[in-house]
């Protein structure tokens, strides 16, 4: 997913573009774990960023956009492919925010299709073809998936053995000199 900055600087997109509080968004950034990276930029909070986000990585937008979700402590957070666009340090980064946003009590909803975030999870809901098809605890749910690729596996496999027709014997073809 693609993670909209907007004109400004980085504090201002942290902010929402509201009153900015200093205190408020560095608290923010480092909840998300971008606090350092942001202070590498050439002029750290204060760096202005163009339309699009400028030069930025989608991994480093993802990351400010996440700062930018966490910017007041809210209660209640949706991250949508949080991870689409991360490299291995993004993640850990990642996985560190949402067990900060964990520890505070805020209820957190992913929705990923990249499996390696799930360990991050209590309950898992499981859509198809739009509608609710599995939800309860994360082992539960896993332990249904995996069931159902089984049970799927075996199903294919009596297809294609149902599909074979019957091969006749071919007797050995002898040659002699």
């Amino acid at each position: 997913q693609d993670i909209e900055l907007f004109d400004g600087t980085v504090s201002e997109n942290i902010a929402r573009f509201g009153d900015v509080d200093s205190n408020a968004v560095i608290a923010a950034s480092k909840a998300a774990v971008v606090h350092e990276m942001i202070l590498r930029l050439p002029d750290g909070y204060d760096t202005v960023i163009g339309g699009c986000g400028g030069v930025f990585s989608g991994g480093q937008r993802q990351r400010i956009g996440l700062a930018r979700a966490m910017y007041g402590d809210p209660a209640f957070i949706v991250l949508d492919e949080p991870n689409s666009n991360l490299d291995e340090n993004g993640e850990q980064a990642l996985s560190l925010a949402m067990q900060n946003l964990k520890q505070k009590g805020s209820t957190l909803i992913v929705i990923s299709h990249k499996m390696n975030i799930i360990s991050q999870v209590d309950k898992m809901l499981v859509m198809a073809d739009g509608m609710l098809s599995l939800f309860g605890a994360k082992e539960e749910v896993l332990a249904k998936l995996e069931q159902g690729r089984l049970e799927q596996q075996k199903q294919q496999a009596k297809q294609i053995n149902a599909n074979k027709k019957p091969v006749a014997p071919v007797a050995p073809t002898v040659v002699t000199v």
